[in-house]
């Protein structure tokens, strides 16, 4: 099953966005932000290509920011899984991938960045637990992380699963694109569905 390419109605992405909410702590009525204008033009070839060349946290992070989807999934799918992360990660939303409105991923970004600062994990070499960060200093929502097979490609990657709320579990999957920098995608699993995609972000120090 492709969790990237699968698809649900309106409501299934309110109500997957509201368990993501309290499971990731992400999310902010995202189905419900207008669209604004397309991409800049001259960041087109960067976006196809998706190559993290910085070595600052910070600029990696815009730099998985400028990607498309597409450019984003090629990298993720070649990316190992990487080293376990321990310790306080920053992190920052890139896209609703269910909400169907790309247009609208930096300003879901920023309203999400006014909520949600990163997570801390509490971890040895092959998993433990995090918390979410909200705001500078509440930590909320802890996640059991350890090494899985990620559904969508068969391959290794750094699973976190978060409590079972409102008939869905959520959980993220990430991968290491650069030392300290980790491209991350979100799942939902409902009652009686197959898993599928709710949004796309990067962790870093």
């Amino acid at each position: 099953m492709n969790i990237t390419r699968v698809t649900r109605s309106a409501h299934h992405c309110r109500s997957a966005l509201a368990s993501f909410a309290l499971g990731s702590v992400l999310a902010l009525s995202l189905c419900a932000t207008p669209a604004q204008g397309a991409a800049k033009p001259g960041k087109a070839a960067a976006a196809r290509q998706c190559t993290v060349r910085s070595g600052d946290g910070e600029q990696a992070a815009e730099e998985l920011g400028e990607c498309s989807r597409t450019a984003f999934d090629r990298l993720f799918a070649q990316a190992p899984a990487g080293r376990m992360p321990h310790g306080p990660m920053r992190g920052r939303l890139l896209r609703c991938s269910a909400c169907g409105q790309p247009a609208a991923d930096r300003v879901l970004g920023l309203l999400a960045g006014a909520v949600w600062h990163g997570k801390v994990f509490h971890t040895d070499e092959r998993g433990g637990h995090l918390l979410q960060v909200m705001g500078p200093d509440l930590r909320v929502v802890r996640g059991e992380v350890d090494y899985a097979v990620y559904p969508d490609d068969g391959r290794e990657a750094i699973r976190v699963v978060y409590p079972r709320d409102m008939g869905g579990v959520v959980t993220d999957w990430i991968r290491e694109v650069r030392p300290g920098v980790y491209a991350g995608v979100v799942t939902l699993t409902e009652e009686g569905l197959q898993p599928w995609r709710v949004a796309d972000f990067v962790l870093y120090r």
